[in-house]
């Protein structure tokens, strides 16, 4: 297998339409969000528990509940833009919504990329000026609330 890199990554946001499984994330309509400069890191992460014994003074450590994640969806701000645009009506509900990142990693020319699929709520839409030579840019935090679904590329 070969490693790429973010150039060509495609970020879209669903409906609030419950979803659990594939079929059921393929069966939603998507908009992609333009400008997308960067998507941050998301996946599962068990939350650590701990436990020290009295007799041997040594600490263990177990696996909690899972987290994963929350994505710092970083855009050139465009307002005009119907993906941006659907994350910003998403912050202002209180609704979970179907997300799908498609990666530019396809094994062969006539493959297709690696997909997934998840729910979670847009928590943030935060606008960032800057300095005189800056562009706009407006940060969506989006807590994902459900398992991530991956779809392997070809």
């Amino acid at each position: 297998m070969t490693i790429s890199t973010g150039s060509g990554v495609q970020f879209f946001i669903g409906t609030t339409i419950s979803a659990e499984n594939l079929s059921q994330y393929l069966s939603d309509t998507y908009t992609e969000v333009g400008e997308v400069e960067d998507i941050g890191e998301f996946g599962d992460e068990a939350e650590e528990v701990t436990f020290a014994s009295l007799a041997d003074g040594r600490l263990r450590k177990l696996k909690g509940v899972r987290n994963a994640g929350t994505m710092a969806v970083i855009c050139g701000d465009d307002p005009s833009d119907s993906g941006q645009a659907a994350l910003v009506t998403a912050e202002a509900d209180v609704l979970d919504y179907n997300f799908k990142v498609v990666l530019n990693d396809k094994l062969t020319d006539g493959g297709t990329p690696s997909e997934h699929y998840f729910r979670g709520k847009v928590m943030s839409k935060r606008l960032a000026v800057g300095t005189v030579n800056n562009v706009l840019r407006r940060t969506f935090n989006v807590g994902v609330n459900s398992e991530i679904i991956e779809v392997d590329p070809t």
